[in-house]
């Protein structure tokens, strides 16, 4: 059903007392700000495919650009459209840039347009510091003015710091989470609010705030079908 409510993830504390209680997501609304951030192993992978394939399903003529710098979790998608690998993700990229400056000059409604960037400062530190920059520029100006343009914005990394984003940048993804065990210096970046709260989660449990309020604690599920959900986001990435 293309409403476009997705559902990402359950509330850990409902979980705890054998109570489903899912949060949910309205992607028909201005322009989601993701950012995903954990170490490796912690479930990111599993959030962003969950939430890519959900936003397939649910939200119609959809189409995802997906930035897959270490061409592993997402090498199934291999041949679709918009699924950008090693060093053509700058294609992808200046693609979706290029969409989205044309989109600037007009007001109009859109079909809506997805930038996955999967572990963002591996693929930023593949470049010389010029072209760093000149990405860092781009990324601030796609999170500060697409949001009314039927775009939304994910980014996961495993440590978001502050050098990896023009000043300010990274104060606009409106939506954070956190997974596992994230580092002292990681919590202190983005959920510097909760820094006594939060504690070591297994894999898949984290923790999620909105504009920097309202903590809460999450749980990733496992897909029941995992075929079904790389058909999903096949069918958004070369749509």
């Amino acid at each position: 059903m293309a409403d476009g409510i997705i559902k990402p993830f359950v509330n850990e504390n409902y979980w705890q007392y054998g109570v489903t209680k899912w949060l949910e997501w309205d992607m028909k609304k201005d322009g989601y700000r993701i950012l995903i951030s954990g170490p490796s192993g912690s479930g990111k992978t599993t959030l962003a495919q969950g939430v890519l394939s959900k936003i397939s399903r649910h939200l119609s003529s959809c189409e995802i650009f997906l930035l897959d710098y270490k061409n592993v979790d997402f090498a199934y998608l291999e041949g679709a459209k918009r699924y950008f690998k090693h060093d053509g993700c700058l294609e992808g990229f200046t693609q979706f840039y290029d969409i989205f400056e044309e989109r600037l000059k007009q007001n109009a409604t859109y079909n809506w347009l997805i930038l996955y960037i999967d572990e963002y400062p591996s693929w930023l530190l593949s470049f010389p510091a010029k072209e760093q920059k000149e990405i860092m520029s781009k990324m601030a100006r796609l999170l500060n003015l697409s949001r009314a343009k039927q775009i939304h914005i994910i980014v996961s990394a495993q440590k978001p710091l502050a050098e990896f984003f023009s000043v300010g940048s990274r104060e606009s993804f409106s939506f954070k989470v956190l997974l596992q065990s994230p580092s002292k210096e990681t919590i202190n970046m983005l959920m510097p609010n909760y820094k006594d709260e939060i504690v070591t989660c297994p894999t898949g449990v984290g923790y999620y705030t909105v504009n920097d309020a309202s903590l809460t604690k999450i749980r990733v599920p496992f897909p029941h079908n995992v075929k079904a959900m790389h058909d999903d986001l096949w069918s958004a990435v070369n749509r």
